[in-house]
């Protein structure tokens, strides 16, 4: 009976034993460390963030949510969503501080740590809690009682979601359909402009197919005179190669009659020349034989005078040549 009983307390001191190393292994040491309790008030829509969910710093945990509940005011209906938290402080080391000792959330809420809604995942739309520092805004506090409390800023994401909730999304359909409509009346009109197009593009190359035969005609025809000419041409050329040293020739036979000819020529001008200096010198004034051409026209001039005297004379008397002329 006491061997039993014995055994009976031996396997209950074990199952004991276990129970608290099962705890201990769960727990961790968190168990044996100091931990900082904390509380955040939400005045908006927590939804995807339930207990146990992880606090975390810039990505890295340093706890988790313990609680949730729901405030309401009785007079203005006005919703509060105060959200426990328990730190460990062991995950959030601050030089100069004591080891061990308690987070003074009150001054590093002055400082600008805040708490706000973060997305763990868009599939399941899990939600935790992100701390960080944000000098630059506003720390709105309810100032429940309790533990220490962590001002609360809007989702990063919030206010975007607000915006789209409060679009005419009806409205946007609406007229997105309407344009859809349009768009498909355009497109078949399109359709069959295009297809007006393709049976004008059709007699266009068919046009084209008859104006390319005709002009390859007319290239040809074109070529052949161009031919032809050329043919004359070089006909001609040669023709005038052949005038020209024909030419060429005669000039080279006739250069020695040209030479002499061209000699006389030289000759005889100045012949001419010298005759022009002589009668210059005749003519000129003071010259002895001009006084004698003078005088030899001067004796001309009366021979002259004499016979008119002596033409008339006979003409009134023929026979004065016989008998002379009577004295008066």
């Amino acid at each position: 009976m006491k061997r039993n009983a014995l055994l009976i307390g031996g396997f209950v001191v074990a199952a004991f034993a276990i129970a608290i190393a099962a705890i201990l292994w769960l727990g961790g040491n968190d168990l044996f460390t100091r931990q900082q309790k904390a509380r955040v008030y939400y005045q908006g829509n927590v939804s995807g963030l339930s207990v146990g969910a992880p606090v975390t710093f810039r990505g890295v945990a340093i706890g988790q949510v313990t609680d949730i509940g729901i405030q309401m005011d009785a007079a203005s209906l006005k919703t509060t969503v105060p959200v426990s938290l328990r730190l460990q402080p062991s995950a959030l080391r601050l030089t100069h501080v004591t080891e061990g000792k308690a987070l003074d959330l009150p001054d590093l809420v002055q400082r600008g740590l805040r708490a706000r809604l973060a997305s763990q995942s868009i599939v399941t739309g899990q939600k935790a809690i992100e701390l960080d520092f944000l000098p630059n805004t506003p720390a709105v506090l309810v100032g429940g009682p309790g533990a220490p409390e962590i001002p609360a800023v809007a989702d990063r994401f919030g206010a975007l979601i607000d915006q789209v909730a409060n679009l005419p999304l009806h409205d946007t359909v609406a007229d997105m359909r309407q344009a859809v409509q349009e768009l498909s009346t355009t497109l078949v009109s399109v359709q069959r402009a295009l297809d007006g197009a393709q049976g004008v593009l059709a007699g266009a190359a068919k046009e084209l197919q008859l104006t390319g035969a005709d002009s390859r005609k007319t290239l040809a025809a074109a070529t052949e005179a161009i031919r032809q000419l050329q043919g004359s041409s070089e006909t001609t050329l040669r023709s005038i190669t052949q005038l020209a040293d024909s030419s060429r020739q005669t000039v080279l036979a006739a250069q020695p009659e040209l030479q002499r000819t061209l000699v006389g020529a030289r000759q005889a001008s100045e012949t001419a020349k010298l005759a022009m200096e002589r009668l210059a010198d005749v003519a000129a004034p003071g010259a002895p034989l001009r006084g004698d051409f003078e005088s030899a026209i001067k004796d001309l001039s009366q021979a002259a005078r004499s016979l008119r005297s002596l033409s008339e004379q006979l003409e009134e008397r023929p026979n004065a040549i016989i008998f002379g002329n009577p004295r008066q």
